[in-house]
């Protein structure tokens, strides 16, 4: 074994025989690797030779369809002017078509049958050139030949506009490829009254097409819109073989997918098996005007030849540098690492011993030396390392105490108390933050004002100590706006553009802010890129499941001047609305399977009980992530909209115009509705002051001066309440919006208006507006006491 050149055994010929083969590896992926390079750029070279190819015969076939296109519509004029001279004069023009442009073999002005009655049913001058260059021409329509009904006459009539013939083969002279462009001539009353054709011949295609052939081996051809070969090398394939059917003969499943994809105008380079050149590439594209196909095929034999030949090359000069290289590095490395078994058996000694061991010396300067002075550091620094691990513990416990004054902060900035509203029986509110890390970055707030109850939910982006102080700053500015703003939209947008400015950390909020009605449950919302909220409707046992249509909205905080769209729906009573954040959807388990919508879909209860949906929820959420670590916030916030059905006591309407003089009307009818309910004089004079404050606004306001219109008044009444809906289709006015009048001022210093409202606000205990179906909609209510 001593004598042997490679001793497995060695740590020098291990460590020898690793290099070799990690540099082999390398060599050789790289030599591959460089391979596939210059094979993909010979393969980018050839597809952008074969599209420059391409795209110059497609422009060379425009230019050839534009001027006969032109020269058509050029004496389309010149038709019109003589539509009543000599018939004569249409063969002339025929002749005329055929004289200025070689490109066209033949022309016709085909008419309307009966066009002219002298003529009888057809009249049709066609002129064409014959093989010695001769122009004919001749009246086209017999009664063998019936031009009214052929496809180049009817489909321009059709469309009313011009239209190239799927190309024929004309074998009046000889057999011919052609093609026929015909364009409508309208009258005044957009009837079309004759056709004008002109006749290509397409045989140059073939000579185009050759021309595009850059290898021994390469070959071009065309196709028409249904997939019939147009040009091909195979001269007898032309107009009478279809790619399809080729692709049938041979068994060939790729070229019936090329075929497919060059039919339907698609531009690409695909490769597959050609059995007369194996391996192949084929480039293809459009001719958008004509809706044909082009298509170059080259062998990929000739493609990398030169890549193939440079690659065994390669090899050869790999292999022998390997060979070189292991002799060299089999000598090198037994040198370098005969000082490593001296070392080893000094460290033996202190992996026996304790930490201060004395190690043996080293006296070689090289990387062994440094290890031994690495070794006697390790033993200093071990010492200090523990007393320094002591003072982080005690670091770590403030901040961790810090932290939870922080989050108790946070928490005390959110909803706390449940129910929050329990002396109402019309909704029931429950809502849940679970932060990943001390604090977190979701909130949710809402607060009932006028009757409607004003609700959020978002999600910051990021998560600890930033992400809880843009939450703070998200829900301040919530509260702030929307306590004198009842559109969602517009305290989206107001927020949006408050956050947007000096963002240098660029942080967003996606933001769901909703505005429930609770009398009428008409639900205004808008959303700031944030999870749908989820409706469960529970109405007439009616079990259902959907989420809220949401417009797609950037959150808040990208972009100031985003206009926010706000939505509407109707929430009936007996329906739940669920919000959440995405750390919900996205909880992971061990295996990093997400929980998903569908398994929050199947966890949401059918319940009235808002605090019961979400701990059923969260039981689900704990149970399908175990022991994986919480990576993301967690909020949920419920809704249930129970709006119980009281018994109506009853109802009485009253129907009036902009005339103050019926306000003795509105007197008498309000007495006889607070008569009914059980008010006493006082409280019956608080109703008389409010309404008639309310109903003399819109008497006043409403309608534009020296206008008559309608107000329609409801009294109604159950067992809670009594309540007055005022109804107009004036003028949008929300009273409910007026500022507050500072009482404290003085007459000479408080501005005009805005006194009647306050006045109906401190007499009334809600006041709700609406404006639904361009009506304004005032509803004000009063709680029944006991005595009535």
């Amino acid at each position: 074994m001593k004598h042997r050149f490679w001793n497995l055994r060695s740590f020098a010929s291990r460590l020898s025989l690793w290099v070799i083969l990690t540099v082999a590896i390398i060599l050789v992926a790289t030599a591959a690797v460089a391979n596939l390079f210059v094979r993909d750029g010979i393969l980018r070279e050839e597809q952008l030779r074969a599209t420059s190819a391409l795209e110059n015969a497609e422009e060379h076939i425009n230019k050839v369809f534009i001027a006969v296109e032109t020269a058509v519509k050029n004496h389309t004029n010149e038709i019109k002017k003589n539509v009543n001279a000599p018939h004569e004069e249409m063969y002339r023009i025929t002749r005329e078509m055929l004289e200025t442009n070689p490109m066209i073999v033949g022309s016709a002005i085909a008419f309307e049958p009966n066009y002219y009655p002298e003529e009888g049913r057809y009249f049709s001058p066609y002129s064409y050139r014959a093989e010695n260059g001769e122009i004919i021409s001749k009246q086209l329509g017999t009664a063998t030949y019936d031009y009214p009904t052929m496809e180049w006459f009817q489909t321009p009539k059709q469309l009313k506009k011009g239209h190239w013939s799927e190309p024929y083969c004309d074998t009046g002279g000889g057999e011919i490829t052609m093609t026929t462009y015909s364009y409508p001539l309208i009258d005044n009353e957009g009837n079309v009254y004759a056709i004008v054709t002109a006749d290509v011949s397409l045989d140059w295609l073939s000579q185009m097409m050759d021309s595009l052939k850059y290898y021994d081996q390469s070959y071009c051809f065309i196709l028409s819109r249904d997939g019939t070969y147009l040009a091909h090398p195979i001269k007898k394939t032309v107009l009478s073989e279809t790619i399809f059917d080729a692709a049938k003969k041979l068994k060939s499943d790729d070229l019936a997918q090329i075929g497919h994809e060059m039919v339907e105008g698609k531009n690409d380079m695909k490769r597959f098996r050609s059995p007369h050149l194996g391996q192949s590439f084929i480039f293809y594209k459009p001719v958008i005007r004509t809706g044909w196909s082009m298509a170059i095929v080259c062998s990929a034999e000739e493609f990398f030849h030169n890549a193939t030949q440079a690659g065994i090359i390669v090899a050869v000069i790999i292999l022998i540098m390997l060979i070189l290289l292991a002799i060299i590095l089999r000598a090198g490395v037994r040198r370098l690492t005969k000082p490593l078994v001296q070392f080893t058996n000094a460290v033996n000694e202190v992996a026996y011993g304790n930490l201060d061991a004395e190690l043996p010396k080293i006296k070689s300067k090289d990387e062994m030396l440094r290890l031994y002075n690495s070794f006697r550091k390790m033993q200093k620094s071990l010492t200090f390392q523990m007393d320094e691990l002591k003072q982080v513990n005690e670091q770590k416990g403030r901040i961790e105490r810090e932290l939870q004054i922080a989050s108790n902060i946070q928490k005390s900035m959110l909803p706390k108390i449940f129910p929050p509203y329990p002396e109402r029986d019309d909704i029931d509110i429950y809502g849940q933050q679970t932060p990943a890390k001390a604090v977190g970055g979701d909130l949710f707030d809402f607060y009932i004002r006028d009757e409607k109850l004003f609700f959020c939910i978002g999600d910051v982006s990021g998560k600890g100590i930033p992400a809880s102080l843009v939450m703070a700053v998200a829900r301040s500015l919530f509260r702030t706006l929307s306590m004198h703003e009842p559109h969602p939209d517009r305290i989206i947008t107001q927020m949006n553009d408050r956050m947007s400015e000096d963002n240098e950390l660029n942080m967003f909020v996606t933001l769901f802010i909703g505005v429930l009605d609770l009398p009428t449950g008409r639900l205004r919302y808008c959303n700031a890129g944030h999870n749908a909220p989820l409706l469960l409707n529970q109405a007439d046992n009616l079990k259902q499941k959907v989420f809220l249509p949401c417009d797609s909205n950037l959150p808040i905080g990208i972009m100031g001047g985003w206009k926010f769209t706000q939505q509407e729906t109707n929430i009936v009573p007996g329906t739940t609305i669920f919000l959440y954040t995405d750390g919900l959807t996205e909880a992971e388990n061990i295996e990093h399977e997400l929980f998903g919508e569908e398994r929050m879909i199947n966890a949401v209860p059918f319940a009235f009980d808002s605090k019961e949906i979400i701990d059923s929820v969260t039981e689900a959420v704990q149970a399908f992530t175990g022991d994986a670590e919480q990576s993301d916030d967690l909020t949920m916030l419920t809704i249930c909209y129970i709006k119980p059905d009281h018994h109506q006591r009853f109802q009485q309407e009253l129907m009036l115009t902009n005339d103050v003089d019926q306000v003795p009307q509105l007197n008498e009818f309000v007495d006889t509705v607070c008569e009914a309910v059980g008010f006493d004089m006082a409280t019956t004079m608080q109703m008389n002051l409010a309404m008639e404050e309310a109903v003399v606004n819109v008497m006043n306001y409403a309608y534009p001066q020296g206008t008559t219109g309608d107000i329609h008044i409801v009294a109604a009444a159950n067992d809670k309440r009594l309540k007055f809906v005022i109804s107009d289709s004036g003028m949008p006015f929300d009273p409910t919006m007026r500022k507050e009048v500072d009482t404290t001022l003085s007459a000479e210093e408080r501005p005009i208006g805005g006194l009647g409202i306050h006045l109906i606000t401190q007499l009334m205990d809600s006041i709700n507006y609406e404006r639904r179906e361009s009506r304004n909609i005032l509803t004000l209510r009063k709680k029944l006491t006991s005595d009535n």
